[in-house]
């Protein structure tokens, strides 16, 4: 037990220091580029994650880390730093109009959309679709003492942004169905359940109500390819990675990853 103990702590002062060192200033990742063109100049998963964790640092409008910040705080989000200045590109780029995230946690996702497009002046709808308790799934588990929608509303007003469409229901649910296909959407993010079966059918019925051009991103889906986490980040979870190995690469565009956020565009 002592020398388990010992193993994560060196772990966790490595992750800590690793985490420094990609932080400091590079000149190699000193270009405000658009994410279409970031997935063509840096070819390798790694380098497009080194250049997003470092645009963040270094790049970022101050809102955006300042948002990235108060949703560390109190555990009120996960994620990496990386994927604030992802979300930060690709909006800035795409400027999608209807947007849906299914597995809505806290609202760190959906409020830096609706920041995002304050900032950018771009209309947008944002939409969630969550169950908006502590139920987990077979590799995740969450705080109960939280009124999950009450806490994501709060977060919106906070930042003074204004209320997103929400709906409390698990995506297999009728309803849930029900309004994805009601709309045709511009970005969905799934970064619901991790069981494979529950990401298959997420994935399935997000493709088929994406827009000619719409963005589909798939969160925890990097395990098995060619992505080598530095200490301070993850690759995902299996299933939703199944998603990806298994049908999304082969059936629309994949555009780039940005750590275990996987992003595609319908064409």
């Amino acid at each position: 037990m002592i020398n388990k103990f010992k193993d994560l702590l060196k772990y966790r002062v490595y992750g800590v220091l690793q985490k420094k060192y990609y932080s400091q200033y590079q000149s190699k990742f000193d270009y405000d580029l658009n994410i279409s063109v970031v997935s063509k100049r840096y070819k390798t998963r790694n380098a497009i994650h080194a250049y997003m964790h470092h645009y963040y640092h270094h790049l970022c409008p101050i809102i955006i880390r300042e948002h990235r910040d108060y949703f560390n705080k109190e555990q009120r989000g996960f994620g990496e730093d990386a994927f604030h200045a992802m979300w930060w590109l690709l909006l800035r780029e795409y400027q999608p109009r209807l947007c849906l995230e299914i597995g809505v946690y806290r609202g760190q996702v959906i409020s830096l959309w609706a920041l995002i497009a304050k900032m950018i002046e771009s209309p947008c709808q944002v939409h969630g679709i969550s169950p908006f308790t502590p139920v987990g799934d077979t590799v995740s588990q969450y705080r109960q003492n939280i009124d999950y929608l009450t806490d994501t509303l709060a977060h919106f007003e906070h930042w003074r942004l204004p209320a997103p469409m929400l709906l409390k229901a698990f995506s297999t649910e009728p309803a849930a169905a029900k309004h994805i296909m009601e709309q045709k959407w511009d970005l969905i993010y799934i970064d619901g359940s991790h069981d494979y079966e529950i990401a298959m059918a997420d994935y399935r019925l997000c493709r088929d109500n994406l827009k000619p051009g719409g963005l589909l991103v798939l969160d925890d889906a990097s395990v098995g390819t060619s992505f080598r986490p530095p200490l301070f980040s993850f690759a995902g979870h299996p299933g939703p990675s199944r998603v990806v190995a298994e049908y999304a690469i082969k059936e629309i565009r994949f555009l780039c990853a940005v750590g275990h956020n996987n992003i595609f565009i319908k064409d």
